[in-house]
């Protein structure tokens, strides 16, 4: 077995509990774009008023930039889930995959919810820069906790998952720098 592959069944069947069930799978949905960009708005909204039309032009931004290329690494990459991936040893009763929710099979790699999640923290903690630094680092938590739910929930590997971070923080960071050089321009 690979790393990926070890790692995911360790995480996955590991932490499998009643109470993982309960409060780490449910925070899978916060990765969910339905979700997180309307949080996100309304703490923008709240916290910078005098910047919130900025600031909600880079998360737009960030998540349709972040949206395009991971649908097109999804595309192009179109790799197995873990259900998929482990479907013989599963059959066979070698392997046994954890799964809360839907019962996913194809575009594993990146995650998606990962990839949404790492958008919205990393324009979140530009917005709140000037913030607690405590405040950062949860909204980084917070969406760590999110990719570890996905592995849990039995959707990604955390190959998947890493992809989906980095791709998130990667574009909203872009986003973040191209809006601070618009507003240089503008201003």
């Amino acid at each position: 077995m690979t790393l990926d592959e070890r790692l995911f069944l360790a995480i996955n069947n590991g932490l499998s509990s009643g109470l993982n069930d309960l409060w780490l799978a449910n925070a899978t949905w916060l990765g969910n774009g339905w979700v997180a960009f309307p949080i996100a708005v309304v703490l923008i909204v709240w916290q910078a008023r005098e910047h919130a039309r900025r600031d909600l032009t880079t998360l737009a931004l960030a998540g349709i930039v972040g949206g395009i290329v991971l649908n097109l690494v999804k595309h192009v990459a179109h790799t197995e889930r873990p259900l998929a991936h482990f479907a013989q040893a599963i059959a066979a009763g070698q392997v046994t995959v954890h799964v809360v929710f839907e019962r996913l099979y194809q575009n594993s790699f990146p995650s998606g919810h990962t990839q949404t999640a790492f958008t919205v923290a990393t324009v979140l903690m530009y917005v709140f820069r000037d913030r607690s630094i405590w405040l950062r680092l949860a909204l980084i938590a917070i969406a760590c906790i999110i990719g570890l739910s996905r592995i849990y929930v039995g959707a990604h590997f955390p190959s998947d998952v890493l992809a989906g971070a980095a791709l998130g923080y990667g574009t909203a960071t872009l986003c973040v720098r191209a809006g601070e050089r618009w507003g240089e321009r503008a201003g």
